[in-house]
């Protein structure tokens, strides 16, 4: 049985129609119907496909006649999937598109029932609503990048009209008048094209005579008619959203109603791209269309991007008008596949099955290893892939991502082309035979040459060897599979793991899976010998075998680079050697550094320091070392590793560590190799031609399968890593930072034997209560009521302190060994301490300290002592007594944390009882600056010998503040009234007694100084202002009478006066408030009494221009002149003069009145 017996569709005679390439337009040519029946016969409406229709059709209909607007579409998938064919086919049904034999859209295809029960429900709803009406295009196709023009394109050529605005805005008029048939046959009558005369629309004559012949009321003549047109209907470069909006009602609605209409924008991503301003213009056009009342919700748009859209940011901004999203996969192109080109008939199915599962062994086996082997569910699809073998498929994939930079191959569209030529190619070959992986190579070489992906010195070559014998044949297919496969990216996250090894090229290039599989693995060696010897591939060792690349000039300098830096680095091997310590030293630092090491129930932070001497520190027994011995490096046995961690006694907290030396030769090797690699890359440098590309990237590969190779070797080597106690104890665990923590555990015990006095987790918390509430119930948090004196963690303290210390000693004494005691612990317990007077402390300006001012970022620089003084109850009552005296609220147990508010408040209360003149001098606040210098039991005693001092103070201080307030806005209103007086008669004497309150700082004295001089201020501002007012009045009273005197002016109705005057603001008199004070200030600053004075002497040139308007008014002729300004020194001057002006006037007067 040939293959070709097997399909459904004999692909020998089965055509692609449309080459597997689906464009979204409204052609409806005898070809493009023709495409169109093939597209629906072929249409495979399952998987996301009739999801994605069922979800469309389904959603509208909802919507339809509902309060809610029509969502949008979005179809998307990656470059290729078949966005453009669903959108098609999704047209298509939609209008139920006819064919000239009758049969229609729906009829062809083959839909699931749930999608023809829409499209039935779709048409019924049509009846009622209209009809139903598609359009589809892309938006780039025209209209210079407008959207709004580029959406009018499509809808006309769908509704049979012209696709430039401004001629379907005529046609559609001809309709509307019911003239364009006998416009359209008077223009053909004169044997003019139709199409080419609305082209022409504003030069074409036979137009402008049909429409003359038809209405003559249209213009006089022909030039007159198309100057009608160009003025009626011209070429915009854009329109408004209610012009497109009635465009696309004019267009598709009939006897007034809108039909049930689809939109199909094909690849809006691609148009919109980056530019946020294509992204707005499409969501705006979109918004507008689908919450237009006037297309009642009948309106839907689809629009196809290779991105969803919450993908990219540009269309994010889309979201809220296409809301219905539709994702197409990798799975949806397989399906149509399978379906189109390689459906099998059911009666060969159990033949064909029966073949593949004979040679499961062999398709089994085919790059095993790498991430694209055979798996189970291979065996699913395999009868439905074949004659490609689920393994060649995922390579093709891999490959075609890498070398299609243009993204052509990897589309649907010529996916099926692709396999259908393989079809083909395989058709007449018995069962068994299958598509070799070579067979991608032939489909895509013009487009690498093209595209420069390969030389054309290459491409050459396989193309001569592909023309010759058996062997150059082979030759020539292994040639393309390891230019192919050369190509695959190589680093960690994308390498796929094959290469161009003799075992894995013969595993893609057997196609008879019963008969040559043998002879393949054979021949295979042999012409790779071959090529190798004519100087066409390179061989490379590598950590899984012989590798081959494609050798040219520059790929055999590149390994002769390599050659030479290997042999540097032989003779240099102690360079070798140092890597070697280097990468062990970076590894085990690297697992101690994993090590998360707390200890106690407050989980204080420990650390595991490594050290790689070759002897311990002194400081072994302050701290715990990871002590590394490397068995090569310091040639040391594990026998005399042994040794010295048993002599070493049980309470040490030393760790020791033994690395094993196995595996050197082998490790010595792979590191030379990485290096010259890494050497080689770096000499070389970046290459600027394709077959330099090739080289390095087989150099990267090279460098990468040794790092690999080290990496192993090295895994190996620390899976025998031994980790002992001091004393010969050995820890077991996963890792090697398993097996160090556990016995850094242990260490710890040895190293801090009493931290278990400190260890609570209440410590932060006994700290925050002694720095704010005080001492008396802070030790609770440890559930402690005892004295702080006797607490453990405390008595230590005090202990060590002795006479005197430093914060930064006792830090670092507890911190270290024997107690390592958590920070919180040690500052808590000096904090609790001082909040109870035990002890006392300074800063290191030897200022006394609290514990509510205890900053802890300043222990380290504060020094303590113990308290000497005594402090009674009693006493602590008096104290109580002076803070609630000044206004301190103090509970018993806070008077330590209430003083340094009693000091705050003495020094703030000095601050405002006196001041810069004319306010008193600043009272002595020394008193309160010692109480903020004294601190601890020495603060208290210092309130209570001061007592009666500090409370008359406070009690003083505050009635002069109190008083100074009272009198300050006082002095503000006489200032302020005082700086509006400058340059008046008055003020120089009120000056003098302003004066005379600041030098005798006199504000606070009885009866109040200021208020008088206020008032004679006021009073005298006041006289000032309304002096000037009454010159405005009269000179204002006085221009008002020459005006009304006037008899130009009596002419003119009250509103024309009006309107005269109101334009000079002379309608109303300002006439000032000047009730108080504030009311003088406010007038002064609105208009000064200089601004009074210009006013004034500016009413007569106002009242002149009110004239001389009112004038103008009624004699619209009268013409102004100005006399020549002259000075006179005799009567001949004078007449001179007088004979100039009168010449002036009778030269004027022949063209109108004449005035000044």
């Amino acid at each position: 049985m040939l293959n070709r017996e097997i399909y459904q569709l004999d692909p020998q005679q089965n055509r692609l129609e449309n080459n597997g390439v689906a464009e979204v337009k409204d052609d409806q040519s005898a070809q493009a119907l023709k495409t169109l029946r093939y597209e629906l016969q072929t249409f495979v409406c399952d998987g996301e496909y009739q999801a994605g229709l069922d979800k469309i059709l389904s959603a509208y209909l909802r919507n339809l006649g509902s309060q809610h607007e029509q969502p949008g579409v979005w179809i998307s998938g990656f470059f290729g999937s078949g966005k453009s064919h669903l959108a098609k086919m999704l047209r298509a049904l939609w209008t139920n598109q006819p064919f000239s034999d009758g049969v229609s859209a729906r009829d062809i295809a083959d839909l699931p029932q749930e999608v023809k029960d829409h499209l039935k429900e779709l048409s019924n709803a049509a009846n009622r609503h209209g009809g139903l009406h598609a359009a589809s295009g892309t938006l780039g196709s025209g209209a210079n990048n407008n959207v709004r023009l580029a959406l009018l394109n499509i809808v006309f050529k769908s509704a049979g009209l012209p696709e430039q605005y401004h001629q379907a805005r005529f046609v559609l008029w001809l309709k509307k008048q019911g003239i364009f048939d006998q416009v359209k046959a008077k223009v053909e009558a004169e044997g003019d094209s139709w199409g080419d005369e609305l082209e022409d629309l504003y030069v074409s004559r036979s137009i402008a005579r049909a429409l003359l012949d038809i209405d003559s009321t249209l213009g006089g003549d022909v030039k007159e008619v198309r100057q009608l047109l160009r003025e009626q209907y011209p070429n915009l470069q854009d329109v408004t959203n209610q012009q497109m909006v009635d465009a696309i009602y004019d267009a598709l609605a009939a006897q007034g109603q809108f039909p049930l209409t689809l939109v199909v924008l094909d690849e809006v991503q691609q148009y919109v791209g980056s530019d946020t301003d294509k992204a707005h213009q499409v969501q705006e056009v979109v918004e507008t269309c689908c919450k237009h009342s006037i297309f009642q919700n009948k309106l839907l748009f689809v629009a196809t991007g290779q991105s969803a859209l919450s993908g990219m940011p540009n269309l994010q901004r889309l979201l809220g008008r296409f809301q219905i999203p539709i994702q197409l996969s990798d799975t949806d192109v397989e399906s149509v596949i399978r379906k189109v080109i390689l459906q099998k008939k059911a009666s060969v199915k159990p033949q064909l099955e029966q073949v593949l599962k004979s040679h499961l062994g062999e398709i089994s086996r085919q790059l095993r290893g790498t991430k694209i082997e055979h798996h189970q569910d291979d065996e699913k699809v395999m009868l439905a892939d074949y004659p490609l073998l689920p393994v060649r498929r995922r390579f093709w994939e891999r490959v075609l991502r890498i070398v299609d930079t243009t993204g052509t191959v990897s589309q649907l569209r010529n996916q099926l082309k692709v396999i259908h030529e393989a079809a083909q190619a395989t058709a007449d070959l018995p069962l068994g035979h299958v598509v070799p992986a070579d067979f991608i190579y032939n489909q895509i070489a013009v487009n690498l040459l093209q595209t420069g992906v390969i030389s054309k010195e290459i491409a050459e070559t396989i193309g001569r060897l592909s023309a010759g014998d058996t062997d150059e044949k082979l030759k020539s297919r292994i040639l393309g599979l390891v230019l192919l496969i050369g190509k695959l990216p190589s680093d960690p996250t994308a390498d796929c793991g094959v290469r161009a090894t003799a075992d894995m090229l013969a595993d893609l290039l057997i196609d008879d899976l019963n008969n040559g599989k043998d002879s393949i693995r054979t021949r295979v060696p042999k012409q790779l010998q071959a090529l190798s010897d004519e100087g066409l591939v390179m061989p490379m060792q590598t950590s899984i075998g012989t590798e081959y690349r494609l050798q040219t000039q520059e790929s055999a300098q590149w390994y002769d680079t390599l050659r030479q830096e290997e042999a540097d680095l032989r003779g240099n091997m102690q360079r070798i050697e140092n890597i070697r310590v280097d990468l062990l030293h970076k590894e085990l630092r690297r697992q101690v550094a994993q090590v998360r090491l707390t200890q106690g129930k407050c989980n204080e932070p420990r650390q595991v320091i490594p050290c790689f001497d070759s002897e311990l520190p002194k400081d072994t027994k302050e701290k715990v070392y990871a002590w590394v011995q490397d068995e090569i490096g310091l040639g040391i046995t594990e026998k005399s590793f042994l040794a010295d961690a048993r002599s070493c006694h049980s309470g040490d907290p030393t760790i020791f560590v033994f690395v094993p030396g196995r595996n050197r030769s082998e490790l010595t090797n792979a590191i030379l190799a990485e290096h010259a690699a890494q050497a080689t890359l770096e000499k070389r440098g970046i290459p600027n031609t394709d077959a330099g590309k090739d080289a390095r990237s087989a150099m990267e590969t090279r460098y990468r399968d040794a790092q690999k190779q080290v990496q192993a070797l090295l895994r190996e080597i620390f899976d025998g890593v031994q980790v002992l106690q001091a004393g010969g104890n050995e820890v077991d665990g996963n890792t090697i930072a398993d097996r160090v923590e556990a016995a850094a555990k242990a260490s710890l015990i040895r190293l801090y034997r009493d931290f278990d006095a400190a260890d609570h987790p209440g410590w932060g918390k006994v700290y925050d209560r002694a720095s704010k509430e005080g001492g008396q119930n802070a030790l609770e948090a440890l559930s402690y009521s005892g004295d702080a004196e006797q607490q453990p963690v405390c008595a230590a303290i005090k202990r060590y302190i002795g006479v005197s210390k430093k914060g930064n000693e006792i830090r670092e004494h507890f911190l270290a060994a024997p107690y390592g005691w958590p920070q919180d612990a040690i500052d808590g317990g000096l904090a609790i301490l001082m909040a109870t007077g035990i002890l006392i402390a300074y800063d290191n300006r030897n200022n006394p300290v609290t514990a509510t001012t205890l900053d802890r970022k300043q222990i380290t620089q504060t020094s303590f002592k113990p308290e000497r003084i005594t402090i009674r109850p009693v006493d602590l009552i008096k104290i109580r007594g002076v803070l609630s005296s000044s206004g301190i609220d103090c509970q018993p147990g806070e008077e330590a944390s209430k003083l340094p508010f009693l000091a705050e408040k003495g020094r703030e209360l000095a601050k405002r009882a006196g001041g810069e003149a004319p306010l008193p001098k600043t009272p002595d606040s020394r008193i309160f600056d010692e109480l903020a210098r004294h601190s601890g039991n020495a603060q208290l005693k210092h309130v209570l010998d001061e007592q009666d001092s500090i409370k008359q103070a406070v009690k003083d201080w505050a009635d002069i503040a109190q008083r100074i307030e009272a009198r300050r806005s006082d002095w503000a209103l006489l200032k302020n009234l005082l700086d509006l007086s400058r340059g008046l008669s008055f003020h120089a004497a009120i000056q003098t007694e302003v004066d005379a309150i600041v030098s005798h700082r006199s504000l606070l004295d009885d009866p109040n100084p200021v208020s008088g001089l206020v008032q004679q201020l006021v009073n005298k501002l006041r006289d000032a202002i309304q002096f000037h007012v009454q010159a405005y009045q009269d000179r204002y009273a006085e221009c008002l009478a020459q005006l009304q005197a006037d008899s130009h002016w009596q002419q003119l109705s009250e509103q024309e006066k009006n309107d005269i005057l109101g334009k000079r603001k002379l309608l109303t008199l300002a006439q000032p408030v000047l009730n108080d004070a504030e009311a003088i200030i406010d007038s002064l600053n609105d208009v000064s009494l200089e601004q009074w004075t210009d006013r004034t002497e500016s009413l007569a040139s106002k009242f002149d221009s009110a004239r001389m308007e009112a004038v103008q008014l009624l004699q619209p002729k009268l013409q102004r002149i100005n006399l020549p300004r002259k000075t006179f020194e005799t009567e001949s001057d004078v007449d001179t003069w007088l004979a100039e002006v009168k010449q002036q006037i009778l030269d004027k007067l022949n063209d109108g009145p004449v005035t000044f």
